[in-house]
C-alpha cells in the first residue's frame, strides 16, 4: 500500500481507537452495516492488547496513569492479528504489516487495521463524507458523557459502601469476639469466686477445729495435778504455732482471693471491652447502611441518565442520522455496553456489601 500523506488521515490515527472506528463507521456504513458489532469487538480486543503494550513498557518510559491509546506497535499489533485468529509467521507478518501501516510510522492504528481488514483504501476513506458535529450529535455525545460522570459516581458510592461494609464486617467479627473473651473471663472469676469460697470454708473449717482444741486443752489444765502440767505444755505448744491443716488453708485462702481479685479486674475489663467494640460495630454498621442507601440514590441517578440518553438516541435514530450513521451506532453501542458492564459490577457490590455486612 502506497504511504498516505493526507494531513487529516494522519490526524485520524492519532485519535483514541472510538474515534478512529466512528470515522471509518460513518465512511462505509452502507458497505458494512452489518458490521458494526464485528468491529466493535475489533476494538475490545486492541483496547486489551492496548493496556497490555502500555504494562509492558519500562518504568521509566510508562506515564503514571494508563490513558486509551491510539495504536499498536509491530510487536503488540502481531499479537492483535493472532488473538482473531489471523496466525502469521514472522515474514508474513511483515509482509502484511506493511500494507497495514498505511502512514509508515511502524504502527498499527485501529483505523488503519478496519482499512485493511475490509480491502479499502486510504484514498476511498477520505473522499467518503462524515456528516459534521450536528446539533443532534452534540446532543447525544454530551448525554454519554453525563451517563458515564454518573455511573462513575455510582461507582465511586459502591466502592465506598463497599469498604464500609468490610469494615462493618470486620468490627462487628471484633465484637463478636470480645463478647466471647468477655464470657469466657467471666467464667473464669465465677470459677475463682467459687474456689475462694471452697477455701475460706476450709479455713474456717480448721480455725474451728483449732478453737476447739484449745477449749479442751484449757480445760484439761483446770484440772491441776500431772495431767494438768502436761495439758498446759500442750496448750503452750499448740498456741505457739498453727498446725499444718491451718496453714495451707490460710494459705489457699489467700491466694484463692487474689485470684479472684484479678479474675474480676480482667473480667470488668474485659467486659467494658466488649461494650466498646460492639458500640464501634453498631456505628460501623449504620455508616455501611448510609453509604449503601447512597450508592443506591447514585445508582439510580446514573440509570436516569441512561435512559434518557437511550430514549433520545431513539429517537433521532428514527428520524434518520444522515451521514453520522456509524457514530450514532458507536454511541448506542457504547451505552448498551456501560449498561451491560456497570450493572454487572453493581450486582457484584451489592452481594459483596449483604454478604459482609449481614453473614
Amino acid at each position: 500500500m502506497a504511504v498516505s500523506s493526507d494531513p487529516v488521515f494522519n490526524k485520524i490515527c492519532t485519535k483514541p481507537y472510538p474515534e478512529q472506528a466512528k470515522f471509518f463507521l460513518n465512511a462505509f456504513w452502507k458497505e458494512l452495516k452489518d458490521k458494526p458489532e464485528e468491529i466493535w469487538q475489533f476494538w475490545m480486543k486492541i483496547k486489551e492488547l492496548d493496556r497490555m503494550q502500555y504494562n509492558a513498557l519500562p518504568t521509566q518510559k510508562k506515564p503514571e496513569n494508563y490513558t486509551e491509546g491510539h495504536q499498536l506497535d509491530e510487536f503488540w499489533s502481531h499479537k492483535f492479528l493472532e488473538s482473531i485468529g489471523k496466525t502469521l509467521s514472522v515474514v508474513e507478518f511483515r509482509k502484511e504489516f506493511q500494507k497495514i501501516d498505511a502512514n509508515s510510522d511502524k504502527n498499527m492504528g485501529l483505523i488503519e487495521f478496519l482499512v485493511w481488514q475490509y480491502a479499502f483504501t486510504v484514498e476511498e476513506l477520505m473522499k467518503r463524507p462524515q456528516g459534521g458535529a450536528t446539533a443532534e450529535l452534540i446532543k447525544a455525545q454530551a448525554m454519554l458523557e453525563e451517563v458515564e460522570k454518573r455511573f462513575k459516581a455510582a461507582q465511586d458510592a459502591l466502592d465506598k459502601a463497599s469498604a464500609t461494609a468490610v469494615e462493618a464486617k470486620k468490627t462487628k467479627d471484633t465484637a463478636t469476639t470480645a463478647a466471647a473473651e468477655a464470657k469466657k473471663t467471666a467464667d473464669v472469676a465465677a470459677t475463682a469466686a467459687a474456689e475462694q469460697q471452697a477455701a475460706v470454708a476450709e479455713l474456717k473449717s480448721q480455725e474451728d477445729a483449732r478453737a476447739a482444741k484449745t477449749k479442751e486443752l484449757e480445760a484439761k489444765t483446770e484440772a491441776g495435778g500431772v495431767g494438768g502440767m502436761r495439758a498446759k505444755n500442750e496448750l503452750a505448744q499448740h498456741l505457739a504455732e498453727d498446725p499444718l491443716p491451718l496453714r495451707k488453708a490460710k494459705l489457699t485462702a489467700e491466694a484463692a482471693a487474689k485470684k479472684t481479685d484479678k479474675a474480676n479486674k480482667d473480667a470488668q475489663a474485659a467486659k467494658e471491652a466488649a461494650q466498646k467494640a460492639k458500640e464501634h460495630a453498631d456505628r460501623a454498621a449504620e455508616v455501611a447502611e448510609k453509604d449503601q442507601c447512597n450508592a443506591e440514590a447514585a445508582v439510580k441517578e446514573g440509570e436516569k441518565a441512561l435512559a434518557e440518553a437511550e430514549a433520545y438516541l431513539t429517537e433521532v435514530k428514527s428520524q434518520g442520522t444522515g451521514e453520522t450513521h456509524g457514530t450514532f451506532w458507536w454511541l448506542d453501542r457504547e451505552l448498551k455496553y456501560r449498561k451491560e458492564v456497570f450493572f454487572s459490577d453493581f450486582y457484584l457490590s451489592t452481594e459483596i456489601f449483604s454478604y459482609t455486612l449481614f453473614k
